[in-house]
């Protein structure tokens, strides 16, 4: 079949029958010829057509823009591929010299979980009505504790080289098992990918690099967090690799070492259920990369001693293409590579990517998670952040999601990227909160909304249940609106100082509405370098806050503290803090507890040795201690 062929072929699918013809030159050739033929190019194409799952969705798409010269338009964009890119000509190998991968504990063999392949025996698996399959606790479950050390079944290191990426934080990861190293082996095809030995450099030949090659050193494919065309190429190519076997052996564990690909092929997808505009997006990505592998791969060599219909296999390889791409889209874990210098924070790091884990992405998220994933060199960790009581389920919080971001903003991020409306506790608390804002003045601790009772606007608790009247409420709320108008005009800190007293008379002690004063609070006598002690009673406030709905183990909030505490230290007149008051004093020493607390929090992402920053901090404090008298 030659590249003709590939354009006016007739028939059930998009391509004649026929022997393929992957000699480059002769391929070279009949694109010159198809060249001359007249076509008309549709700039923008919108597939409308009915179908019922994703391949005859495929089928029908590529028949279509076979028909309208789409497929011509995309064979040329293959033909003439960017410049060959020679990454590793000029490269500094001096930044790795300082730093180590992070290596994590196995889970001990008497806890290993005999019916889940890289769990623990402290969960299990369930189907519910509701969620589907879902990861729950055995038993209870301290924090700390390991459930789930998987490694990725296919990886994508991001970027490819430093052509879309920042040379420093990407670039010497292994392109099969994501290890840094600090020497390397470099494909001598593509010249762009690196490994670690040659034992992952001739396994990823093997099975999928032969077929990427030419594509990788020409940025065929985007490495953009949004799009997953060389994700999915990668999981059909490891499916190729076990022969696209798909029945799990009966009785065996979730999991398969040999070959995942049997629960790779159930994880979750919604094809069907995607807007328009997305499914033409996924269409023309499969499309395009089915084209790629016929155009400048012998892939389907593969299928040439078989008695298997040449039309049917590349119509099949585009339906899995488009099936891989919307698993990857809902169930990839986005990679954040720690392997940072000794001496640097915990937000630092060191390389990005995507990863297909067929165990983790059994877990569900939340908002308010007690599990959280751990990247290390060459293996993904779940462990529990918070006690995990039994038969409640284990949850994430996705990476693209923020905890600490508002409700409707998590509400976006879930519905458009994952296509659900996430009913977590601490979602559904803070509708609950939206519905009923106010502190209740009769039990104290109720959350109170306002009601019309006998045409009067009266208060009514959700919790003891009882009505009372909204007078000084409504006079503190007054107040409030009153300083939040004077401090717009003039910006002075006492208006904010003002509003957070009246807001603690309005709402319940962990509203949202304390938390944003009590920020602003903080960020203004930061900025102003007056009031250290200030800045630190507003910080404190406002992690007490933000505690009462996350882990304090929670990873973003964690990165907050570090930022907090660092900032507070930095103040100018830190140094010169003495003759503090008796509240003053009790708010340095919670400081201070909580500075020990939070290099245990960070002992639980990096040892001991890793978080040397810790000592300058406590050595700061401890000289403002010696520094302090009460008045």
């Amino acid at each position: 079949m030659n590249t003709t062929q590939l354009i006016n072929g007739k028939g059930r699918g998009c391509i004649m029958n026929g022997q393929s013809n992957l000699d480059s030159e002769t391929e070279s050739d009949n694109l010159e010829s198809v060249k001359s033929e007249p076509y008309d190019i549709q700039t923008k194409y919108i597939f409308n057509q009915k179908f019922t799952n994703e391949c005859d969705a495929f089928i029908n798409y590529f028949q279509a823009i076979k028909n309208n010269g789409v497929m011509l338009n995309i064979m040329q964009e293959i033909e003439n591929m960017g410049d060959y890119c020679d990454l590793f000509n000029d490269v500094n190998k001096d930044f790795y010299n300082s730093s180590l991968n992070a290596y994590s504990e196995p889970i001990p063999a008497e806890e290993q979980n005999e019916s889940m392949l890289y769990a623990s025996n402290l969960i299990r698996l369930i189907d519910t009505p509701e969620k589907g399959r879902c990861l729950v606790a055995n038993t209870v479950i301290p924090k700390n504790k390991v459930l789930i050390l998987e490694p990725p079944v296919v990886l994508q290191v991001k970027p490819l080289c430093t052509c879309v990426g920042d040379r420093e934080s990407s670039l010497y990861r292994c392109h099969n098992c994501g290890i840094a190293c600090k020497m390397f082996f470099t494909c001598e095809g593509c010249n762009v990918c690196i490994f670690c030995s040659r034992m992952c450099m001739l396994f990823a030949y093997e099975n999928y690099h032969r077929y990427e090659c030419y594509g990788v050193q020409r940025h065929f494919w985007s490495m953009e967090d949004t799009d997953y065309s060389y994700l999915s190429l990668r999981m059909m190519l490891y499916g190729a690799s076990k022969k696209f076997k798909t029945n799990p052996i009966v009785g065996q564990p979730y999991g398969n070492a040999e070959n995942n690909y049997p629960f790779i092929s159930m994880l979750e997808y919604n094809f069907t259920e995607l807007p328009r505009v997305k499914i033409n997006e996924i269409l023309y990505s499969s499309a395009r990369n089915l084209l790629y592998l016929i155009m400048k791969t012998n892939f389907f060599n593969l299928y040439n001693d078989k008695k298997v219909d040449r039309e049917e296999m590349y119509l099949y390889v585009g339906g899995l293409l488009v099936k891989h791409y919307c698993q990857a889209q809902i169930n990839n874990i986005i990679l954040k590579y720690p392997n940072l210098p000794a001496s640097y924070g915990i937000d630092v790091i060191s390389g990005t990517g995507k990863a297909i884990c067929p165990t983790i992405a059994l877990l569900n998220h939340s908002c308010s998670p007690n599990a959280t994933l751990m990247v290390y060199y060459d293996s993904i960790a779940v462990k529990s952040v918070k006690t995990i009581k039994p038969g409640e389920e284990v949850t994430i919080c996705y990476s693209e999601v923020d905890a600490l971001m508002t409700l409707s903003e998590r509400q976006t991020i879930t519905e458009e990227l994952f296509f659900f409306t996430c009913k977590c506790y601490f979602c559904e608390y803070e509708r609950h909160w939206a519905e009923a804002p106010y502190k209740c003045l009769m039990c104290g601790i109720g959350k109170a909304k306002n009601v019309e009772v006998e045409n009067k606007s009266v208060g009514y608790c959700t919790r003891c249940q009882k009505y009372f009247s909204l007078s000084s409420l409504a006079d503190n709320l007054k107040v409030a609106r009153i300083c939040q108008n004077l401090y717009k005009a003039t910006y002075a800190i006492e208006h904010v100082t003002r509003l957070a007293e009246c807001y603690g008379q309005v709402f319940p002690p962990n509203s949202w509405n304390l938390l944003d004063v009590y920020k602003l609070l903080y960020e203004k006598h930061v900025l102003g370098e007056e009031k250290p002690l200030e800045a630190i009673k507003y910080g404190l406030l406002s992690f007490n806050i933000l505690e009462h709905y996350v882990s304090r183990l929670y990873l973003p909030l964690l990165i907050a503290k570090v930022k907090f505490v660092v900032g507070v230290l930095n103040m100018r007149n830190f140094p010169k803090i003495k003759n503090v008051s008796e509240p003053e004093f009790d708010t340095m020493r919670i400081f201070v507890s909580e500075i020990i607390k939070m290099k245990e929090d960070l002992e639980f992402y990096l040892p001991e040795q890793r978080i040397l920053f810790h000592q300058e901090i406590m050595i700061k404090v401890h000289e403002a201690f010696k520094a302090m008298q009460l008045n």
